[in-house]
């Protein structure tokens, strides 16, 4: 796979659009159906590691069995020269977190709207046996219409499935965990719908409810509540 195309060419890359630890996701032209696409790529130094690798192939099957406004599509995945990659919908917008960053906290009513889509996406893939773990505003995309839509299910694994991190291993982002999931037990729908009050207190904030520097700093969420959300959000919200 050369770094101008992917898939023998089907996919000619444009731009980097963002990466992680494990990935990095291109935006990209699909020469056949000539449309933009997002297509994430197994970084090279992971390429032959069979857990990650078990682990990206597992994100493209759940994902690609998910179909709702509120989520990202997929549409089509395989393997490139040895390296594993899948194709997505791209979504033009900016996340949550990017406006969170340029507008500081959203007004209550705009809180709501995007509060009943991210609902909508998550009731859909919970109802498909699907928990997402990772849900932060960085995962959250606006796009210009206003549709908000649920990216990223890299970390997603059905209610059934086998656990390809080590023992003890905590994956997500440490501010967003559950307590369940700070402590490496059983995940669940729950522990979304925790992560998603987390992103709604920032939301209405601009600040998250507890400072998490590291996993240790999680201890202190059973005995520090969140401070009181300002005046102006409505009792019902």
């Amino acid at each position: 796979m050369s770094v101008e195309t992917i898939a023998s060419g089907r996919y000619r890359v444009e731009r980097v659009l963002g990466g992680g630890a494990m990935a990095k996701v291109v935006l990209a032209r699909d020469a056949e159906l000539g449309r933009a696409v997002a297509v994430k790529v197994l970084d090279e130094s992971l390429a032959t590691d069979e857990s990650f690798r078990a682990r990206f192939s597992r994100e493209a099957r759940l994902a690609a069995s998910l179909s709702h406004p509120n989520l990202v599509t997929v549409f089509d995945a395989g393997e490139a020269e040895g390296r594993l990659y899948i194709v997505m919908e791209y979504v033009e917008g900016l996340t949550l977190e990017d406006r969170l960053r340029n507008d500081g906290p959203l007004p209550p009513e705009e809180v709501r709207r995007v509060a009943l889509q991210v609902c909508a996406g998550l009731e859909h893939a919970h109802a498909h046996g699907l928990v997402h773990r990772d849900l932060k505003p960085g995962n959250l995309i606006e796009r210009t219409d206003g549709t908000v839509k649920i990216a990223d299910f890299g970390i997603a694994r059905g209610d059934g499935a086998t656990e390809l991190t080590e023992a003890g291993t905590i994956v997500g982002t440490a501010a967003y965990l559950a307590p369940e999931q700070a402590q490496a037990g059983d995940i669940t729908p729950r522990s979304d719908l925790y992560a998603f009050g987390v992103v709604l207190y920032e939301l209405l904030t601009g600040r998250r409810p507890w400072q998490i520097e590291s996993l240790s700093d999680l201890a202190r969420r059973h005995t520090e509540p969140p401070p009181a959300l300002p005046e102006h959000v409505p009792p019902g919200l």
